[in-house]
């Protein structure tokens, strides 16, 4: 690589040769945090010769510095204790506060703060933990763009469900679901690590709460992994499989059988193997894991094996000093032993359990009031931020409005002063009639374009204002139906935005306005990277009245597709063809290669029912195929356009 020592005592090296070497540095340390050549110590090894660089001007370099300690403490690189990475922590963040002075970087200060205090939770200083969260939400105030607002909220929502608060809980969910719906939005493959944090919250709230929806982030979960090569993260996922699996019964079971529990110990001894395989002995999913098969071998009555995997799994909670999960094992170990019917090691651990227990809760009870105290200031901190953001999208809204309103006046203002001087000029002259009728049809045309202008931008304003109540809907059901309806009003929206840009103000070219459309459709559900559209179909102009029909008929086939014929985020084709036959009929078909189940011939949706009476104001007819897939057929009299 680099002679370090040379680098050290080259005086003469620039900033920018620094900068390089010290990148240089952090690309191979990230490489070794990678499957299949995963090594932590070479990884540390290489982060730390990037700080010995940066450090040669550290006074240019604090933000850099501090930016390397920020990946050194990330909770899923984890492979030391909690008070080793804790004293990482503190020394990175007085590099954080010394770059706030040079330079403040918002962003590295938010995330700095918010990993820190995943490692104080973890550590048991709760209230250490509130305050550096505290004044990451007050750094989040000052976020503007989309990107940082998501990331935020995925923030919050993750370290609200580690705390475990009620009140916290609630947020934790509503900002998880927000976070999640925009990474999706923006790409899944581009965005799986943050996906797979959210996934990964989302599973834990579930816990408690739906095994249906586990199982449905789950699969989210295995989906990302495809992309994310960080062995701890494929391990993860295999443990959460595992307790799920020895939780809750397989649908149409009434208990989990021996084969579920079986097949749990083997998604265990999955992640278990990979920690072993990559040498990751530090890390607070391991013994949560050793727990999980404690708890599988005690449902089946394997006493032993329930105390020795416990056990390990004490041992390895006391390794990383996290006291209060190693003192829960305490009882999970005593009450094995009863359930054995050996009473004097029950009774032996019963009493470290009580001991412990004495000790931890005195020590919580001392600093309880000044931590509820914080608790409550920051959760009512948080709302009130919320609630703040919500206001400056309406009020943000409400002035993109006035705007274009007053642009448009302006514009129709301008226009007819103009024209008004032009038919005084030409008033004069006799000989221009004809002049002064093409300038007229010009005005009638430029009015159309604005109506058209107008009707488009009052469509985006229901179409805000149905995404800001949309935001405000825990329920996953009322959501959904809101953003079908949103899809409803762009459609429309985008036939009037073609009349106003094109030539033809009596037609629309469909093909454009289908491609148009079902773009808007697939970023809408997140699905544009696993969705292949093909439009076989060649340039064909239809009237107003045609074209809003069949683009709502449209939008509502493609949404059906996106919903049922690709479960578990499969990928597919969704082909879409119109065309005019010889007998002056109009033929749409919309086909999908999915799993065959279309809910659209139902008619029992609002969707369906839609869809059957804008064929009937078509005058057309619907069949429906199913072979390798799904395919409707549309036949309409032809209209001149």
């Amino acid at each position: 690589m680099y002679n370090v020592a040379l680098c050290q005592n080259n005086s003469a090296l620039s900033n920018s040769n620094l900068l390089k070497i010290s990148n240089d540095f952090i690309n191979k340390a990230m490489w070794y945090q990678d499957m299949p050549q995963y090594n932590y110590k070479k990884s540390v090894y290489y982060y730390e010769k990037a700080i010995s660089i940066l450090k040669q001007n550290e006074s240019h370099f604090y933000e850099e510095i501090a930016s390397v300690y920020l990946k050194r403490i990330d909770y899923l690189q984890i492979n030391e204790t909690y008070n080793t990475l804790d004293s990482i922590g503190n020394i990175g963040w007085k590099y954080v506060e010394l770059a706030k002075k040079n330079k403040p970087n918002i962003q590295l200060e938010f995330d700095y703060l918010y990993a820190w205090a995943g490692i104080k939770l973890e550590n048991g200083e709760s209230k250490k933990a509130l305050n550096l969260v505290s004044k990451a939400i007050a750094l989040s105030s000052e976020f503007k763009s989309e990107d940082d607002i998501a990331k935020a909220k995925a923030s919050k929502g993750y370290f609200y469900l580690r705390y475990r608060t009620y009140d916290g809980k609630d947020l934790a969910l509503a900002n998880l679901r927000e976070s999640c719906k925009a990474y999706e939005n923006k790409g899944i493959r581009n965005n799986a690590l943050m996906l797979y944090k959210i996934y990964r919250g989302l599973v834990l709230y579930y816990s408690y709460v739906n095994s249906d929806s586990i199982d449905v982030y789950n699969n989210k979960i295995k989906f990302v992994l495809q992309y994310i090569k960080q062995p701890q993260s494929h391990a993860w996922y295999y443990s959460a499989v595992g307790r799920d699996l020895n939780t809750y019964p397989l649908k149409n079971q009434s208990k989990i059988s021996e084969l579920q529990y079986n097949q749990a110990k083997e998604n265990i001894l999955k992640a278990l193997e990979i920690y072993a395989r990559y040498s990751i002995t530090k890390n607070a999913n391991i013994p949560y894991a050793y727990g999980i098969l404690g708890d599988i071998s005690s449902n089946q009555e394997k006493y032993d094996d329930a105390i020795n995997f416990y056990k390990k799994c004490y041992q390895n909670y006391k390794m990383l000093q996290s006291r209060k999960r190693a003192l829960d094992i305490l009882g999970f170990i005593a009450g094995t032993y009863e359930l054995k019917g050996d009473y004097k090691n029950a009774l032996f651990y019963f009493k470290n359990y009580e001991a412990e227990s004495l000790n931890y809760e005195k020590e919580i009870n001392d600093r309880s009031l000044k931590e509820n105290e914080l608790q409550i200031n920051l959760l009512a901190q948080d709302k009130k931020l919320s609630q703040k953001q919500q206001q400056q999208t309406i009020f943000t809204i409400i002035l993109i409005i006035v705007i274009l309103l007053l642009i448009a006046l302006y514009r129709i203002y301008y226009i007819k002063q103009s024209n008004n001087k032009k038919l005084a000029h030409l008033n004069d002259d006799l000989e221009t009639k004809n002049q002064l009728l093409d300038l007229k049809n010009a005005e009638n045309e430029l009015l159309l374009r604005e109506i058209h202008h107008r009707v488009k931008n009052n469509l985006e304003v229901v179409s805000s204002l149905l995404a800001l109540q949309s935001a405000q809907i825990d329920d996953a059901t009322t959501k959904d139906a809101m953003t079908e309806g949103q899809n409803r009003v762009n459609s429309i929206g985008i036939v009037h935005q073609k009349l106003y840009q094109g030539t033809n103000l009596g037609a629309v070219e469909m093909k454009d306005y289908f491609l148009n459309l079902s773009e808007s459709i697939l970023d809408s559900f997140g699905a544009e990277q696993r969705i292949d559209l093909q439009l076989a179909m060649e340039n064909l102009d239809l009237d107003i009245d045609t074209a809003v029909p069949l683009g709502l008929i449209v939008n509502e086939l493609l949404t059906n597709c996106i919903k049922y014929a690709f479960p578990n985020s499969e990928k597919g084709t969704i082909t879409i063809k119109l065309h005019k036959q010889d007998n002056n009929i109009l033929r749409l078909e919309v086909a999908d290669n999915g799993v065959g189940k279309s809910g659209v011939t139902q008619g029992t949706g609002f969707g369906g029912q839609l869809i059957s009476l804008l064929t009937q104001q078509l005058n057309g007819t619907m069949t429906e195929e199913n072979q390798n897939g799904t395919k409707l057929i549309f036949d309409f009299k032809m209209k001149a356009a």
